[in-house]
């Protein structure tokens, strides 16, 4: 539910509104299902890849690396939703480093409990990415690197395309979530899956299905999105997540964006700063084109094996 880049309201608890009615709030959306509704998914032999594709290894020195710049990214700055009102967009806090002989890409962000000693990351592609296969491998943590722990973190990979007017019907995203110490009206550590219709501000009003699995997600995962135009299904290391139909389709290009950031300032009661990270591999997407998860693995062996560390053809 990222879409609060451009607001300034607060998810209290999870909401799910259906038909243009006005949202209700639950711990648990009713109607939606969870992942274990979903049987695995079916193993298929990877396949070649031919197409419009965007890989890219995070290969940089910094985030000042003007190649970042030159290939469509974007280091937020400054400050706005969603999260902590007055929290600070933080370009500084993120960082390149090699791990296990790949580049990894870290967002650090933290706070010390008071709004302006609170500080987010967000990195963004070029919006131009609609049907396909979206993919990732992500860490998440639920503990501060440094720091009292508890507080009401949000760690992400999705997609999103903006909000001309309320309600908007053209307005599009996609979400993996992960909440360490819960928040929105969940207790302990949950992955989420969302899908978007549209929303509107004033009055506050939602349209999206969400699939959830509570539980601890820390460590390294691989995440695959895969659009098309008869559904949105989401996979973790390998596995069926979620399966999202209509209305919840996207209909409008979209960015593709990471970002870590505070719900609010209510997990624990500390002026101690602390910081989590969420770390990121690689990203993926392949326009047009379905892939199982193996696919996906075997495309970003080809590209390390050929030493190509970035390639946009989209």
């Amino acid at each position: 539910m990222i879409r609060c880049a451009l607001l300034t309201r607060m998810r209290g608890v999870a909401a799910l509104v259906v038909s243009g009615l006005m949202c209700a709030a639950f711990a648990v959306h009713p109607g939606t299902a969870t992942a274990a509704d979903h049987a695995s998914a079916p193993r298929a032999a990877a396949q070649p890849v031919v197409g419009p594709a965007l890989f890219d290894d995070f290969n940089y020195t910094g985030y000042t690396d003007p190649r970042l710049t030159q290939r469509g990214w974007t280091l937020r700055s400054g400050q706005g939703g969603p999260g902590v009102p007055g929290a600070t967009w933080r370009p500084q806090n993120i960082t390149f480093a090699a791990e296990s002989g790949n580049s990894v890409m870290t967002m650090r962000s933290g706070t010390n409990g008071t709004a302006t000693g609170t500080e987010h990351t967000e990195i963004y592609q070029q919006r131009k990415f609609l049907h396909g296969t979206y993919a990732a491998r992500v860490r998440f943590s639920d503990v501060p690197v440094y720091g009292p722990d508890g507080d009401r973190m949000v760690q992400t990979f999705f997609t999103i395309s903006p909000l001309n007017y309320p309600m908007d019907p053209a307005y599009s995203e996609l979400d993996f979530e992960y909440l360490p110490n819960g928040g929105w009206g969940i207790t302990g550590s949950a992955l989420l899956a969302s899908s978007w219709e549209t929303y509107s501000e004033d009055p506050p009003q939602e349209e999206h299905v969400t699939t959830q699995e509570r539980a601890s997600f820390a460590g390294w995962h691989d995440l695959v999105i895969t659009v098309d135009s008869t559904a949105i299904t989401y996979y973790i290391d390998g596995r069926l997540f979620a399966t999202h139909n209509e209305p919840y389709l996207p209909e409008s290009t979209m960015s593709i964006r990471f970002n870590h950031w505070l719900i609010n300032l209510l997990g624990i009661n500390s002026r101690k700063t602390r910081a989590y990270e969420e770390k990121v591999d690689y990203v993926y997407f392949v326009q047009d084109q379905v892939l199982s998860p193996a696919d996906v693995q075997a495309a970003v062996a080809d590209y390390r094996s050929r030493g190509v560390t970035f390639e946009d053809t989209v």
